[in-house]
């Protein structure tokens, strides 16, 4: 039998709200999202979601707690203090690295600097090349936990001859091909014959200049921020960088437009707005051609911001208990474009069993009780309460909530606060 007021690490006089606080309290610590699925950490999250639903209810305590006496009443060793395995509990989760997965310390969460250190891992945790090129590292993100270059150890940039030749090798070769396309066919017209020169040259000078480029890209992602890095002549030549700490960010949006034409996949437009309040810190913007949602990974833009959402939530998870001892509820925004500045507009608070929309007239509040169901239609989300009542098409009465979720900040987070403290998985 399952020691339920161990697993939360309380008494069993402990008060409902002394279970709730330890609930969100373990809940928030083995979430499986901030150990990526480790299955360590999984079942431990597991054991304490069971446990709370056990002791939450009176009923369900009262019921448990009999039988809870009466298991260990008769399984008591006799004669013998009964040894708990704590010790072995916190070993076990000081020891739950695995070199397959991200990892990091609590303690890292305090240190801002960034050593430059090899990330074994790239942004979809496999294992990079040993010849990856890592050309320049940041300096503000802390620890790196993953990391991609598009440059190799061995890549060098072209010298001077051998772009030269480059170029007069294309050229030659398109000449060459020109020449082949108008005797084969025997052009008389002057129009096609310039033609078929012009545009094999164009595309021949394309291809010298591409070849002749040296323009890579590094990204990172550490404990507490990301950076993404180019070089252009050559390494030393940084013709672009940025690299944001989580500590200035308070917000990011995400946008997706999966876009089509005659119901035929064309392109999904993203972009990545990361925000501090209604300043703008960074937007990442651009087109990928997967219509799964997993482009290559030369895409290094997309994946380098969409793996730091997922640690920016881990880090908002970290101090979401702060917060609530703070201001007793997690504030979320909507956020409208006012040409080229991004307005906050303070839209939901989630707090321990409630969330609460701020309305421009009345403030609306669903307890859990309150709730008769959620639910997504498009890009938006429902929220009804029991009062909810839709007679025939337009006619409506009690309370029915919307959250546009493309103008929501912190979205990924926000589905997490809806589970810990509401009990919703969205």
């Amino acid at each position: 039998m399952k020691n339920y007021y161990e697993i939360l690490d309380i008494s069993m006089s402990s008060t409902a709200e002394e279970i709730k606080r330890a609930y969100r309290q373990k809940a928030i610590e083995y979430h499986p999202d901030k150990h990526f699925d480790n299955k360590y950490f999984t079942e431990k999250f597991i054991n304490v979601k069971e446990a709370y639903d056990v002791l939450k209810d009176k009923s369900s305590r009262n019921e448990y707690d009999l039988k809870f006496q009466q298991f260990f009443k008769i399984t008591e060793p006799d004669g013998r203090d009964e040894v708990k395995p704590e010790n072995n509990n916190i070993q076990a989760e000081q020891f739950q690295y695995n070199s397959q997965e991200p990892y990091f310390s609590f303690q890292d969460r305090f240190i801002d600097e960034t050593a430059p250190i090899f990330p074994t891992k790239d942004h979809q945790g496999d294992k990079n090349p040993e010849n990856a090129d890592f050309f320049k590292y940041p300096t503000n993100i802390g620890a790196i936990l993953s990391g991609f270059s598009t440059l190799k150890k061995e890549s060098q940039p072209s010298t001077i001859k051998q772009t030269i030749i480059r170029y007069l090798l294309s050229i030659t070769i398109s000449l060459s091909i020109s020449a082949i396309i108008v005797f084969a066919a025997s052009l008389q017209d002057l129009g096609w014959i310039t033609v078929w020169i012009v545009v094999p040259l164009i595309i021949a000078i394309w291809v010298a200049k591409t070849g002749s480029e040296f323009k890579h890209t590094c990204t990172f992602v550490g404990v507490n921020g990301f950076a993404e890095i180019k070089c252009g002549k050559d390494r030393q030549d940084i013709i672009e960088s940025y690299e944001i700490n989580f500590k200035n960010v308070t917000d990011l949006i995400r946008t997706t437009e999966v876009r089509k034409e005659n119901f035929n996949y064309v392109n999904t437009a993203y972009s990545f707005i990361w925000l501090n309040n209604d300043n703008l810190i960074k937007k990442v913007d651009g087109l990928h051609y997967d219509k799964k949602g997993n482009p290559e990974k030369e895409y290094t833009s997309y994946w380098v911001n969409d793996t730091a959402e997922r640690y920016w939530t881990v880090y908002l998870l970290d101090n979401m208990e702060k917060e609530l001892e703070g201001k007793g509820f997690i504030e979320f925004n909507l956020y409208v474009l006012s040409g080229e500045r991004y307005i906050q507009v303070p839209y939901i608070q989630v707090g321990i069993g409630y969330i609460k929309f701020l309305l421009e007239k009345d403030d609306v509040t669903y307890r859990f009780n309150d709730i008769k169901k959620i639910y997504s239609k498009g890009t938006n989300l429902f929220i009804e309460h029991n009062n909810y009542d839709k007679k025939f098409f337009f006619f409506e009465s009690g309370n029915k909530n919307g959250i546009p979720l493309m103008n929501l900040s912190n979205r990924m987070f926000f589905m997490q606060a809806m589970e810990l403290l509401l009990g919703y998985k969205l």
